[in-house]
């Protein structure tokens, strides 16, 4: 029996084939030793030596005597069963536009694998992955040059535990407690509640942003201040009422909640109209030490560090580079609204004041 070599180059790392398995089986029973047939399918000799002994089965001879002998669809059988094992393909694979796709909009437009995710579904790249199989790739580096570094809220994020604390009586007797704010806040079922708060820069720095966000729809006012005194924050509840008008600013914001700090402490200010001398929101109080009571102005807060770093001078900060980062965000789809954005919701709900009021008149 002749056998020459085998016109298939090239095979290193690739499985043995069902007619690779047969020469196997034929070749021994001709009585050709492991070297000679790795030679004849261009094989290394280790991998025909471990293929004979996954593939070998019990035989009786003629004489009735038990000897082990190599059989191919045994082998075949055993490779199938092992492959079994091994999961599921990786849908990158050799996908070059979806891995560019999730690599650009990672590390350029600094989204989240949740929106990535959500964003390849109407994409129309072939291989759409979901979140967690995403989180996976990044896990095991498949994507070249985005790791969990590159992930804002996988680097900064930290495991907390809430503190315990004691609550304490309001500072002054104008100052209305969270306590008292209407259910509708709470559950967030209401438009035009929002949360206040001052995003500081640098020690010694004087300047700082002013932070407004809508508790339903995620919207974000953000204003730069000169200083961190009550006076400014007052100046630019101001500056926004005039804006949107007196009729539409009480609709549009209900109700406000701060901390506690000096910087809101003008309550008659803060609530009373620049336009009409009336009352133009009511402001409310979350409790010393917990600024889970204020959560959607915080992680608003965290993204706005994406762009503006802690120990920043807020001073160099355009005005243009602080409202390209305002649109950045309110332009951002948001998983908790269904992947919609917050400028999106926030359009709407507007929307309907402006139809409700025009229908007044």
């Amino acid at each position: 029996m002749e056998h020459g070599k085998s016109t298939e180059h090239g095979r290193k790392g690739k499985h043995l084939s069902m007619a690779e398995r047969v020469v196997i089986e034929r070749m021994l029973g001709a009585g050709y030793p492991a070297p000679s047939i790795a030679a004849t399918l261009d094989r290394h000799q280790r991998t025909i030596e471990r293929e004979i002994v996954r593939g070998s089965v019990e035989h009786r001879d003629s004489e009735w005597c038990t000897k082990r002998v190599y059989n191919a669809d045994r082998g075949q059988d055993v490779h199938a069963l092992n492959a079994t094992a091994k999961g599921p393909k990786l849908k990158l694979g050799s996908n070059q536009a979806l891995v560019d796709f999730v690599s650009r909009h990672v590390l350029d437009n600094k989204e989240s694998p949740a929106v990535v995710a959500f964003k390849l579904k109407t994409a129309g790249i072939d291989g759409v992955v979901c979140t967690n199989t995403l989180y996976s790739y990044i896990d095991q580096c498949l994507i070249a040059g985005v790791s969990n570094e590159s992930l804002w809220e996988k680097r900064k994020r930290s495991g907390r535990t809430r503190k315990v604390v004691r609550r304490s009586k309001k500072v002054h007797t104008r100052r209305k407690s969270i306590e008292q704010r209407p259910a509708a806040v709470e559950s967030r079922s209401e438009f035009g509640h929002w949360e206040i708060d001052l995003v500081v820069g640098s020690i010694g720095s004087k300047a700082a942003l002013m932070t407004l966000v809508e508790r339903q729809t995620r919207k974000l006012i953000m204003c730069k201040l000169p200083n961190k005194k009550h006076a400014s924050v007052r100046n630019a509840l101001n500056g926004i009422e005039r804006e949107y008008g007196a009729a539409a600013f009480r609709r549009t914001f209900k109700t406000i909640t701060a901390d506690n700090g000096s910087e809101f402490l003008d309550v008659d200010g803060m609530q009373r109209s620049v336009l009409s001398n009336t009352a133009r929101t009511s402001l409310f109080y979350a409790h010393p030490y917990s600024s889970w009571e204020r959560g959607s102005n915080e992680n608003t807060n965290r993204i706005i560090r994406r762009f503006i770093p802690k120990g920043s001078n807020i001073a160099n900060f355009s005005r243009m580079q602080i409202k390209d980062t305002e649109e950045w965000i309110n332009n951002y789809p948001r998983k908790i609204i269904d992947f919609q954005s917050p400028q999106q919701l926030f359009q709407e709900k507007v929307g309907n004041i402006a139809a409700y009021m025009n229908k007044d008149h």
